[in-house]
This record gives C-alpha cells, sequence and structure tokens, in this order.
C-alpha cells in the first residue's frame, strides 16, 4: 500500500484537514462481488467509490464510478464481471490531519479522484477532490487589495501584465483588476496630500503567489524589462522574486506558495520599514 502521508505543521491556508472534509468511507471487502453490487452500494450511499478492505479494515483497492463507466464501455456485465477485475489496488492513503492543499497534490500526482483515509492503518473515511473544492471555496482568502497610486494608466498597464488580472471598470481615478480566483486590485490615483490617509500606518506591500517556476521566471523578466527588478533569492526552499511598482512600491512575487509550502518563520521582509 502506498503512503503519502507527510508530517505537517498547522493547516493549510484553508485552514482545513482531510478530516474536516472527508466521508464515511463505504468498504466492500468481497472483491469477488459483482460490480452491480459496487453500484447498488454507491447508489444507496450517495458515494463515487468505495475502499476495499482486508479483514484487518486496511484499505487493498478502491473502485469508482468511472471505473464502472469503464467496464461498461468495454462490455462488461455488471452482473457478471467481478469487483476484483476492476479496482485499483495498493491505493494512495491520506491521513485526517493530512491539509486538504496536501491530499489535492497528491491527487493531481497520482491522478486519482479519491484517496481513503486512515488511521493507524485502518480505514476511517474516504475523501474526494469535489469535497477538497467544496472546502476551498468556504474558506476564507485574500479577496482585495487597495493601492494608491500617482498616475493610474501607468500602474493600471503595469499589474496587468505583471499579475495578467482583468481590467472590469476603469473610471478617471480608480480601477479595478481582478484575477481568475476571484481576487481584486483596487487601484487608485490620488494626489501627494492624499497619498496617506493613515499616516505611516497601512498596507506596505502586498505578495502575490506565481502559478508555477515558468510564471515566476515570467514575472522576473518582466521586472527586469521594465527596470522595476531587485533581488531573486530562495529561503526555506521558496523562491521570491522581490521588485517594485511604478510608484516604487514594494512587488513581491512567491513560488511555491503558502497552500504548498506554509511559513514557519516570519521573514525579514517583514520586520524592514
Amino acid at each position: 500500500m502506498k503512503s503519502q502521508v507527510a508530517q505537517t505543521v498547522g493547516h493549510g491556508p484553508a485552514g482545513y484537514t482531510v478530516g474536516d472534509v472527508m466521508r464515511p468511507a463505504v468498504t466492500s471487502v468481497e472483491t469477488g462481488s459483482h460490480l452491480a453490487a459496487a453500484a447498488y452500494l454507491m447508489n444507496h450511499a450517495n458515494q463515487t467509490a468505495l475502499v476495499v478492505v482486508d479483514l484487518r479494515q486496511r484499505p487493498v483497492a478502491i473502485i469508482t464510478e468511472a471505473d464502472l463507466l469503464r467496464a461498461v464501455a468495454q462490455g462488461a456485465a455488471t452482473g457478471e464481471a467481478l469487483i476484483v477485475d476492476w479496482m485499483n489496488r495498493d491505493p494512495h492513503t491520506v491521513q485526517p490531519d493530512t491539509p486538504v492543499f496536501e491530499a489535492a497534490q497528491i491527487m493531481l500526482d497520482s491522478t486519482a479522484a479519491h484517496l481513503p483515509v486512515v488511521s493507524e492503518g485502518q480505514v476511517v473515511g474516504i475523501v474526494a477532490m469535489g469535497d477538497i473544492a467544496d472546502a476551498v471555496v468556504r474558506s476564507i482568502r485574500l479577496a482585495s487589495a487597495v493601492v494608491f497610486v500617482s498616475d493610474l494608466a501607468r500602474s493600471m498597464d503595469f499589474y496587468q501584465q505583471l499579475l495578467r488580472y482583468t481590467v472590469t471598470i476603469a473610471e478617471v481615478d480608480a480601477a479595478l483588476l481582478a484575477g481568475a480566483s476571484g481576487s481584486q486590485l483596487y487601484l487608485r490615483q490620488v494626489t501627494g496630500a492624499q497619498a496617506r490617509p493613515t499616516g505611516g500606518v497601512g498596507v506596505q506591500w502586498v505578495a502575490w503567489t506565481a502559478g508555477g517556476p515558468q510564471d515566476l521566471d515570467r514575472c522576473a523578466d518582466l521586472l527586469k524589462a521594465r527596470g522595476a527588478f531587485e533581488r531573486r533569492d530562495i529561503s526555506e526552499g521558496i523562491s521570491r522574486v522581490e521588485g517594485h511598482d511604478p510608484d516604487g512600491l514594494p512587488v513581491l512575487i512567491t513560488f511555491p506558495g503558502p497552500e504548498h509550502a506554509p511559513r514557519c518563520l516570519i521573514p525579514e521582509r517583514v520586520r524592514q520599514p
């Protein structure tokens, strides 16, 4: 049985663990049962997968709706074909305290849409990609950031290209840019007297997460092309590109993001004025 349960420090950014979103596992110890029996159990339990366990309640395989459809598409008779011939053996597993983003990464790496949840080697539940997606949608996350700028058109062009956000509202002195994840960036053009309504207290900078190593390279190249690049380094396994926007405000872009690499230390950048 493959095990990809990692030791974790706290929760992921969404604050959810697998134990928060998993469902009770519908199990079938009879690997010699017909596919029709598996379909019946899934339908009546409102599940999309069954965990097949041994006599000690340890997961030895998993069979899903997709496997049933594959069997039917290949001409198998559900009343005759056996679960043992269509199940997926040696499934990856997670524990109840595994962060949901870690479980999602295992699913992406293994192309599995379901993972048995085990505690002390025994099955205690099952988690599907849909369960994790629901947790992400329900979680609190950064929705909006507001940046005061001196030249609206110039800053719109900069942030639109850097973040690949879409301009959804553009007025004379303000604009709204939106990202695919639902996050928003408000830009407000102000004069010098208006620039610091809260004095020295307020948002000093905002860090962004790149979509991947290549996207981080793209951001670094764009900052260099605009003469806005300052440095690039790696700390705690996290690559960071630092630069500034047209008004000199710090711009930080990192990869991986906190959902994949939880921060364990307060970075020095936070302590700097």
